[in-house]
């Protein structure tokens, strides 16, 4: 592995456990097995690296995401919303499960206009637009609707178990009905 890349797979791994702000340069250096020049010399600054991390949680995410649904048999609507949550529930409760880092940089960048809070939207989006497609794939009725509904069960779902509240019972029979 490439120490760019190496820098980037540590620091992801630091802002994702600490948060950006608890994050110092020189800790994340040391994380990788470097310097704080050598950090600056691949990424620009500490925004840079955040920018980059954030960027490649939401490649990660969507390939983890696709995989999931890809060895499930999506025919109708509820299998989409039950595929979608099985997703969630399963990286909510796995061991490395921190919350949502796209939230959570929302939450530490409040300014709209930041490179975090705008990359964490971008990443929302792409979320927001493959659920929609994935409705439209099975004809669904009111696909917008449907897939915006299930985006914000999914959010309060990542916020629920963020919170402590990991033992919720979820059905995606809802959706069937709806």
């Amino acid at each position: 592995m490439e120490l760019r890349d190496v820098i980037l797979q540590k620091s992801y791994e630091l802002f994702y456990k600490k948060g950006f702000h608890d994050s110092g340069v020189e800790l994340l250096a040391k994380q990788a097995g470097t310097t704080k020049r050598t950090l600056y010399a691949h990424f620009g600054n500490k925004e840079g690296l955040i920018e980059e991390a954030l960027r490649y949680r939401h490649q990660m995410f969507m390939i983890q995401l696709k995989a999931d649904f890809d060895d499930f048999e999506i025919e109708q609507v509820a299998d989409v919303a039950t595929c979608y949550l099985n997703f969630l529930k399963n990286w909510t409760l796995s061991e490395d499960f921190y919350g949502c880092m796209f939230i959570n940089a929302c939450a530490e960048y409040s300014d709209k206009q930041s490179s975090p809070h705008l990359i964490a939207k971008q990443h929302k989006t792409e979320v927001r637009q493959w659920l929609l497609d994935k409705f439209e794939q099975v004809s669904a009725e009111n696909a917008k609707q449907k897939s915006d509904t299930l985006f914000v069960f999914g959010e309060g779902i990542i916020v629920a178990a963020q919170t402590g509240q990991e033992s919720l019972e979820l059905n995606a029979e809802f959706f069937r009905a709806y």
